[in-house]
């Protein structure tokens, strides 16, 4: 970022003396490099604040063009005054047209006459921060971010594998090859860490492993899957037409 900036000042003092009276060199690249100085320092300060404040909800290039726009004015503001300090024709102060001109309005003038080359600016500077961002390998930074699943902080772990879930109120019962353990969460999260899992949920409160069912058994209109425990699990209605179109190959008629 560094040499970005200062590849900016050897180029606009070397090509852009300023208006009114010639001035040298070095007054030109001493007066660029105050501007950009700011003008960078002012975009970063902003941008550190949306990202510390948003904690990351805005997207890289959400972020950086509102840096841009916020930070538009305040470096407008600065360089007036620096302008006007250094005795610079700004917003038509010590000229002809001081008394006819509105302040406003031209304010409003120095930051259309300033955008392009804010906006231009603020882009290099954040050309670093976007190369390290598309060189970071997105699975590893949404590997070191994801939180723990709540399955693999049980203590003691769980032993063997899930093959029934129960919902029971507040609580779930989950069992496994190994175990039977009742605990307090939600079957709506446990359905969730459950979805790599080969099997499905087949009734409102009920989720079976597609190894665990050994054979169905209809009663009249009602349907159960007869595990490898020998529990039975009802099938509700709503789950009814994928169990009969194969939904758990692994059971059987």
């Amino acid at each position: 970022m560094a040499i970005i900036a200062a590849l900016m000042v050897i180029l606009i003092a070397s090509h852009g003396p300023l208006v009114g009276e010639a001035r040298s060199l070095p007054a030109n690249y001493t007066y660029w490099t105050m501007r950009l100085v700011i003008e960078g320092l002012l975009f970063f300060v902003t941008r550190s604040a949306l990202i510390s404040y948003f904690d990351k909800r805005l997207s890289f290039t959400a972020t950086t063009f509102t840096a841009i726009a916020a930070s538009h004015l305040p470096f407008v503001l600065s360089v007036t005054a620096i302008d006007i300090a250094l005795g610079y024709p700004e917003l038509g102060i010590g000229t002809a047209s001081d008394l006819d001109q509105p302040r406003l309005s031209a304010l409003l003038l120095e930051m259309v006459y300033l955008a392009d080359n804010h906006v231009a600016f603020c882009l290099l500077l954040s050309v670093p921060r976007w190369i390290s961002a598309t060189m970071t390998s997105p699975t590893s930074e949404a590997d070191a971010s994801a939180p723990a699943t709540l399955l693999a902080t049980l203590d003691p772990p769980l032993a063997g594998e899930v093959i029934w879930v129960e919902a029971q109120e507040h609580y779930v019962r989950i069992t496994t090859t190994q175990e039977n353990r009742l605990i307090l969460a939600r079957f709506s999260d446990i359905l969730r860490e459950l979805s790599t899992t080969k099997g499905m949920q087949v009734h409102r409160s009920h989720w079976v492993s597609e190894k665990a069912v050994i054979s169905r058994q209809k009663s009249g209109q009602s349907l159960n899957l007869v595990l490898t425990t020998g529990d039975k699990v009802p099938v509700s209605r709503s789950f009814r037409k994928q169990i009969d179109h194969g939904a758990l190959t692994q059971a059987t008629s």
